[in-house]
């Protein structure tokens, strides 16, 4: 069973990857993630897709990350070069749909792939990656 921790859950996306996780066989909602001070933070994760899961939004990255085998990030930049440290420190994979990097931002994504597995796809249409 894979671990997945989602990022920006409360977002369009976010809430499309908690449905999907929680119906996926192989896949476990172990943690949702929220930036600090959202209205959701407390809330069950699975109650933004009307299935509650008792997993609670935090914005504990740290705490989310133990265990995990892999992050998925739809955030900002920002938040995203944040995960990425993160995800290296805690030897979690990483599936980054974030757009907007300049390219020293990167950079540092590339480097961490060296630690890592990454997929870092900001366009995550499927005739794109067809």
């Amino acid at each position: 069973m894979l671990n997945v921790v989602v990022a920006g859950c409360s977002g369009r996306m976010g809430r499309a990857l908690i449905e999907a996780v929680n119906q996926a066989p192989d896949m476990r909602l172990g943690a949702a993630l929220d930036r600090p001070g959202s209205a959701f933070l407390g809330k069950d994760a699975g109650e933004l897709v009307g299935a509650p899961c008792g997993v609670a939004i935090t914005d504990d990255i740290d705490a989310a990350l133990k265990g995990a085998d892999a992050l998925i990030d739809f955030t900002r930049p920002e938040g995203t070069l944040h995960h990425v440290a993160l995800c290296r420190k805690h030897k979690v994979n990483l599936v980054i749909g974030t757009t907007g990097f300049t390219p020293e931002q990167k950079q540092v994504i590339r480097d961490a792939s060296r630690d890592i597995g990454i997929v870092f796809a900001p366009n995550m249409s499927v005739g794109v990656n067809v």
